[in-house]
């Protein structure tokens, strides 16, 4: 894919008034490419997979219930596997974890598109769990290698053009999730994704890379709890984990659920759940592109406002709303959270040194994801108990409200340690 202005990370120099260039040109560092053409498949992948899932439960009958259930299993995974994958990814070739972890998605994909007539719904769940198996090996593995293919000014840069293949990729899943199921059948959107997979497989192949530079190996457990004194030791990153555990659980896990039903009670049908899930991943476009030129002091002060904004995509579907204005709300919570995500990848990457970084990657995700299966699990029961706009509202407000409460940790405002004196 031709690397030109119109994305973050362009290949532009990083220059200002009477400065001079930092960092050269994405494009010059190659390996960081094959990186990001993998990345791009699979991303993909990642993003037909739940809707054409969810899609497929509820016209076998299923309910908002069922399809929490099929959206945990890839959360579930996540938390189980993540600090294992984390561990792996610091005393392997990264480059290796990639290929296997996208190597058995691929497969598993394709065995499920061959067998789904015989499937009953209660082995979907299960299937979404071992996709996020390789999810959760890959991540910290693709993270922590970025810091060895660019130098550190072109990290943002980096970042910035990673998100915006998976945000582009968002916007294609979603559809094409979408025009699979309503158009062609479920199956052919599994086909679509094992082959995405495939390809991110063929991506990497040639990425030349060595294991991380660490001491002695002690146990899985042992190695996990060095990471996780690296995290306690910066009490900013802490919080930030914990606040976007909040955000996952309050708001993403129950707009998710209520999507579809939503979609089909109010706004005619799947093509609405698809234009609002795409709209989401087009809001990130611009954010990428903002974040990949701008690099404020402040940049957690700016992350967390902006998250506050995230709560309209839970209220949005309070409503009652007509459909534009959901999807511009959605659109706007695609935004913030890119805003955020690109900030807090390289500060992390910054922050930590190299044997650490795949710990400290899986921690992120695993302190992320840690309440996502309870909050899928738990709107069912609790659409149940006080109806779904409240609990919808109820969302918002947590969401909100930690994102302000955060600003308050020392180190959140500049996603950086407090300079030493002296």
């Amino acid at each position: 894919m031709k690397e030109d202005t119109t994305l973050p990370g362009s290949g532009l120099d990083e220059t200002g008034p009477g400065s001079t260039p930092v960092g050269g040109k994405l494009r010059e560092h190659p390996q960081f490419v094959r990186l990001w053409l993998g990345q791009a498949g699979g991303a993909v992948g990642d993003q037909v997979l739940p809707v054409a899932l969810s899609l497929y439960v509820l016209h076998r009958g299923g309910g908002a219930g069922d399809v929490g259930l099929v959206l945990s299993g890839r959360a579930v995974s996540l938390v189980v596997c993540l600090l294992a994958g984390g561990v792996i990814a610091d005393r392997m070739r990264r480059t290796r974890v990639l290929i296997a972890a996208d190597g058995f998605r691929s497969a598993l994909l394709l065995a499920t598109a061959l067998l789904l007539p015989v499937l009953p719904l209660g082995l979907l769940p299960l299937v979404t769990a071992l996709v996020g198996a390789g999810e959760a090996l890959s991540r910290p593995a693709s993270r922590s290698l970025m810091p060895r293919l660019l130098p550190d000014a072109l990290l943002e840069r980096g970042n910035a053009l990673v998100s915006a293949a998976q945000r582009t990729s968002a916007v294609l899943g979603a559809l094409v999730g979408v025009a699979a199921v309503s158009l062609i059948g479920v199956r052919l959107a599994l086909l679509v994704t094992s082959a995405m997979f495939a390809l991110a497989v063929l991506a990497v192949l040639r990425i030349p890379d060595t294991r991380p530079s660490a001491g002695p190996r002690t146990r899985v457990l042992g190695e996990a709890a060095a990471g996780l004194r690296a995290i306690r030791r910066r009490p900013w990153v802490t919080a930030v984990m914990g606040t976007v555990c909040l955000h996952l659980f309050a708001g993403s896990a129950t707009a998710l659920t209520l999507l579809p039903v939503v979609a089909r009670r109010d706004f005619g049908g799947d093509v609405a759940y698809g234009v609002v899930l795409a709209a989401m991943g087009a809001g990130a476009l611009p954010a990428i592109a903002l974040a990949g030129r701008w690099r404020p002091r402040a940049r957690g002060t700016v992350s967390m406002v902006a998250l506050t904004g995230y709560a309209l995509v839970p209220l949005s579907l309070a409503g009652p709303l007509p459909l534009p204005a959901v999807v511009v709300c959605f659109a706007l919570g695609g935004f913030v959270v890119e805003l955020y995500f690109i900030y807090w990848i390289s500060a992390l990457q910054r922050a930590f040194p190299d044997e650490l970084l795949g710990k400290v990657f899986a921690l992120d995700q695993l302190g992320a994801f840690a309440l996502l299966p309870v909050g899928y699990v738990l709107v069912g029961p609790m659409v149940a108990l006080v109806g779904a706009r409240a609990t919808l509202i109820g969302g918002g407000v947590i969401v909100a409200a930690s994102s302000l409460l955060c600003l308050a940790v020392p180190g959140v405002t500049r996603l950086a340690d407090a300079p030493r004196r002296g």
